[in-house]
Formats: structure tokens, sequence, C-alpha cells
């Protein structure tokens, strides 16, 4: 990994945070009618659906892995965004940096920010050696805790919490409907559960590190490298890091680059599966469960062979 100097690194962590020092901003007045949330991570969107119903609707910001340097808000979704009165993201300050010059450039009022990281569990340590250069702005460990689904309640809640405070005469109703959620969602966790018991305890190696959190239901141990972000190790480190590990299966990404993938196959001499980390790779997938649903099948299809 490549030595990044220290001036250069808290200037681009100083200059993060004094974009994202405007999601502290006091949130706009309560007001009427149809609320316009715009959301950071595609995966999240489902879940302010379910917790608005009919009163909200939704423009999602980004597409692909947040955790690109250079990311910025769609451009599709800039003049939504003018129009919003609430940001749901995940409290990564790269997220709150682009949705801020977004915001500046069109001179729009700051919407109200609800972070559903809030007291969400992490998976943070990296699981083998195969580590390197954190850009501060990720300090804070993996950011993929959506992909935990034990996490999906208290998400729900937070923004029924937050779109209250915009609409108080709706948030009885926000705050049952996550609690309908959160009901349906520990359902699902059950079942996925019972499902996994074939797979315990098998060594999957996954090219993106988000799963991880999905350890938290059981079945698999996911083993990842973490290193500098939007920049991979080679392909042979990786290689060297899946034979150490005893891995059984390899899960690549639809963004896996696809120089990894054909090193995976050619001389892992394991299985390769691809396998979206976020519905937007996963046709026809419209719910928050469908994402979780989707790797549960691939795992189950895996272990019958």
């Amino acid at each position: 990994m490549r030595a990044i100097g220290l001036n250069r690194v808290l200037g681009g962590f100083l200059a993060c945070l004094a974009l994202a020092g405007q999601a502290f901003a006091a949130p706009p007045r309560a007001r009427e009618g149809q609320l316009t949330v715009a959301v950071a991570v595609t995966d999240l969107e489902p879940i302010v659906r379910a917790v608005g119903g009919s009163q909200v609707e939704t423009v999602n910001l980004f597409k692909g892995c947040i955790l690109r340097k250079d990311l910025q808000v769609e451009p599709g979704a800039k003049l939504r965004l003018a129009a919003s009165e609430a940001i749901v993201w995940t409290g990564f300050l790269n997220e709150s940096a682009a949705i801020s010059v977004a915001l500046r450039s069109g001179g729009a009022p700051m919407p109200k920010w609800i972070d559903v990281s809030k007291g969400a569990a992490r998976t943070n340590l990296p699981t083998s050696t195969c580590s390197g250069y954190v850009d501060p702005a990720y300090a804070a460990g993996d950011p993929f805790f959506w992909l935990n689904p034990t996490n999906g309640g208290l998400m729900a809640r937070t923004i029924a919490r937050g779109l209250g405070e915009l609409r108080p005469a709706s948030r009885a109703l926000f705050m049952a409907n996550a609690e309908a959620f959160e009901k349906a969602l520990a359902r699902d966790i059950e079942r996925w559960k019972a499902a996994l018991k074939p797979v315990q305890g098998m060594r999957v190696f996954a090219a993106q590190c988000g799963w991880q959190n999905f350890s938290a239901v059981g079945g698999p141990a996911f083993v990842t490298c973490k290193g500098t972000p939007d920049e991979l190790p080679s392909p042979q480190a990786l290689l060297l890091h899946i034979r150490a590990m005893k891995t059984e299966l390899i899960l690549v990404d639809p963004h896996t680059p696809q120089d990894y993938i054909e090193a995976f196959r050619e001389h892992a001499k394991l299985k390769v599966l691809e396998v979206p980390s976020s519905i937007e790779g996963i046709r026809g997938a419209t719910t928050y469960s469908a994402l979780f649903e989707n790797l549960v099948r691939v795992l189950l299809a895996q272990a019958k062979h």
C-alpha cells in the first residue's frame, strides 16, 4: 500500500469534517403533506418506504459502493435532493461531504439528517493480517452494518423518530410501521438461522468485506481482507490470504474487478460465486429482506454440492 503524508491525511479529514458539520445544523420546521426523503444507500430505501408508507417518496443519492474517494451525488438526483426534507445516511464522512457539496451548489436549505448508524452493531475488525492504510474518513471501521439484518429494526425505529419530528401528526403511524417492519424481519431472521445450519462454520472468502456483518445471524464464517479504501490488494496477495484462511468458497460482487474473478477461478481451485451485496444488483428485488434471501439461497445451493 502506498504511504500517505500526515499533512495530506489530516487535511482531507478536516475537509470532510467541515462538510459533515453541516449535518448537525438545526432541522427545518415541521410541515404538512408528503415527505421527500433522500437516501444515501440503496438498501436503506426499502426501510424508509416501509416506515413512511404513502407519506414519503424517496430519492436514491448514490449508485455502487459508497467508499469511492470520488463519491458524488448522482446527477439525476440533485434536483430532488434540493427538495428533500430529510436525508437518511450511514454516518460516514464521505457521504455527508458529497451531499453537502451538492446542496451548497444548488443553494438548497439544509434538510434534517437521520443517521441510522446510531446504536447499530458493527463488525470493525479485519479478519487477517492482510491490512493497510485506512483513510480517517473510514476510521470507524467497516461501514456496511446494514448487512447485519439484526440492525434492521433499530434502523427502522431511528428513521421513524426522525420522520416523526418532521410530521408530528404522523409520528404514531411511523412508529407503528417501524414496529411492524421489525416483527416481520425478526421472523425472517429466525427462518434464516434455521436454514443456515447446514453451512454452519463454512469458511467463505467475501471480496465485499460487508458480508462479515451477516455472521451475526449464524451460518458461514466470512473471512475478508481489509485494506486501503477503493484499492484492493493484488490478486496474488488475496490468493495467499484465501489459502492461509483455509477457505472453502469464494463470493464476489458485481463490482469486483474481472481480473480478480479470473485469478480466483484459475488459481484458487475453489468454487467462485457472484452474490450482490446490494439489492440494486438483484433483479426484481424491492425489499430489505430480499438481499439476505438471495445470499441464503446461494449458500444453501452450494451446500447441496
